[in-house]
């Protein structure tokens, strides 16, 4: 198993395995189904201004795991004065390879990031399946998100 960061050239992979979690997760499809294009403008974006950095992992050459964490600014607040909020999305392992650590794997490197940068919170959506993992570094369960306080 290797795991190493996406790049521009991850693109297509990131956009198909975006659009399989949320189909995955049940999220209603609409007339506006085709949204690779959408996907893969917001990844080329993401990745090339650092706002979103994601970790895969490969099995032989085939990504078979995605993770991400991007980056964004809310006003500051008492608990959170600089504003500055990591969010963890796009963690998605293909069926066949899940229930062997892949994913806690890729969630810790997503976490190493926002340590790195000196981020104070990190905030994800959970589902049904992915709560245990998430549960397991420290996220808690908080108002319809979950939250780890670094």
């Amino acid at each position: 198993m290797n795991y190493r960061k996406a790049t521009i050239d991850d693109i297509q992979i990131l956009a198909r395995y975006r659009k399989q979690q949320l189909i995955d997760e049940g999220l209603p499809l609409n007339a506006n189904m085709n949204i690779d294009k959408d996907l893969s403008d917001y990844f080329i974006s993401s990745i090339s201004n650092g706002s979103l950095i994601s970790w895969l992992a490969e099995d032989n050459g085939k990504i078979i795991a995605t993770s991400g964490i991007c980056f964004y600014q809310l006003p500051p607040t008492f608990s959170n004065p600089t504003g500055r909020v990591a969010y963890i999305t796009n963690m998605y392992t293909l069926p066949e390879y899940r229930k062997h650590g892949i994913a806690s794997r890729l969630l810790k490197l997503v976490v190493d990031e926002a340590i790195k940068l000196e981020y104070k919170l990190i905030r994800l959506h959970a589902s049904d399946d992915g709560k245990s993992i998430y549960s397991k570094i420290g996220f808690v369960d908080t108002d319809g998100y979950m939250a780890m306080r670094l």
